[in-house]
């Protein structure tokens, strides 16, 4: 990502993935109603309206804690979170674009999911899209917002990988530099 054009990017990005995220979530809640799947591609992909008011895959902490108040800590959890990307991405150099493109695509995600809840409250955020590797066997439900955190947690995954191997590279070679060295200084004594 250019520098001169860094949050330009960020922002069309951003504005252009929340907007179809919203759109998508707003056609799921008219076309869709909670009851069987509708299948697009046997019982691997198909759509299914339900509405989460829980946590990641629907693990919801007030199995454990019935008084928790899981919509205020997301709403609060989901500010604090857009703040520190923001920030974040402000501070990242140009020669790190897996951390740029994952922090561009993890905002809207972010955004969308926090709309939701502000949006309805009481329904807690749209999921429409089941994924499944048979007719028993399903991912949880997710919707676009979800798609896109888990595709710019990867890509930052991706870059961590790819930092450590590179680490791991100048060590082997610093390791082999200075073993060189040393038979050099040997030769010489």
């Amino acid at each position: 990502m250019p520098v001169k054009y860094k949050w330009h990017i960020f922002l069309a990005v951003t504005g252009v993935c929340f907007f179809l995220d919203w759109i998508t979530k707003h056609l799921a809640m008219s076309a869709l109603h909670s009851g069987p799947p509708v299948r697009i591609v046997g019982h691997y992909l198909q759509l299914m309206l339900v509405y989460n008011k829980a946590a990641l895959f629907g693990l919801d902490p007030r199995h454990i804690l019935p008084f928790f108040p899981l919509n205020t800590f997301f709403f609060i959890f989901s500010i604090i979170a857009i703040t520190v990307i923001i920030v974040y991405f402000k501070s990242i150099v140009e020669t790190n674009p897996l951390i740029q493109w994952g922090l561009t695509i993890i905002l809207p995600g972010a955004l969308g999911n926090l709309f939701d809840r502000a949006l309805h409250p009481q329904l807690g955020v749209v999921d429409f899209i089941r994924v499944g590797i048979s007719d028993r066997v399903y991912w949880p439900i997710f919707n676009i917002a979800d798609a896109y955190v888990t595709i710019g947690v990867a890509l930052i995954l991706l870059n961590l990988l790819r930092e450590e191997r590179q680490r791991k590279i100048i060590s082997r070679a610093n390791g082999k530099a200075e073993t060189s060295s040393e038979n050099t200084s040997n030769d010489k004594c």
